[in-house]
């Protein structure tokens, strides 16, 4: 699938030194094409990616996407994703699919840009991703929602 390049090159922009191992912890990536936009929260030039939002520019959606650690649905299923963002209660109908060659299952759902959700994960301080009964949280402390909403609705940060 296309987000899992994307998700690769939104990670690889960090500085790595060659012939040196950095142990590393996830952090928030911001990275954008001229027709979609990422917030990937995952370990730089890994494949270690958590909770991640992407958009195709101009559509006024935004997808969450999250790579399932466990088999909790089978491929085409569609099940609720609960967000949990600061003590708020958002559901999310999303589908789950095979992903890469080593087929990693993965979630996806998809809302509106102009959504609560998206108001309340601007300056939130984390969120807790619930599937199946599994529930997993993540840091937003440093998730930048504003400039991914801009660049979803196609404003250049730069102007």
């Amino acid at each position: 699938m296309r987000l899992s390049v994307a998700l690769a090159l939104a990670l690889g922009g960090a500085c790595v030194v060659p012939g040196i191992s950095f142990a590393q912890e996830r952090q928030w990536s911001l990275d954008s094409t001229d027709r979609e936009a990422f917030l990937v929260f995952g370990v730089p030039d890994t494949d270690d990616v958590g909770l991640s939002f992407w958009c195709a520019i101009g559509t006024g959606k935004v997808s969450a996407y999250l790579p399932l650690t466990a088999p909790l649905l089978k491929a085409g299923q569609h099940t609720d994703m609960k967000l949990s963002v600061d003590g708020k209660l958002f559901h999310i109908l999303a589908t789950a699919a095979l992903e890469g060659k080593e087929g990693r299952m993965t979630l996806e759902g998809t809302f509106r840009l102009k959504d609560k959700l998206m108001g309340v994960l601007k300056g939130a301080g984390s969120i807790a991703v619930t599937v199946k009964n599994h529930t997993d949280t993540y840091p937003l402390a440093d998730a930048d929602f504003e400039s991914l909403v801009n660049a979803c609705n196609g404003v250049d940060a730069g102007t």
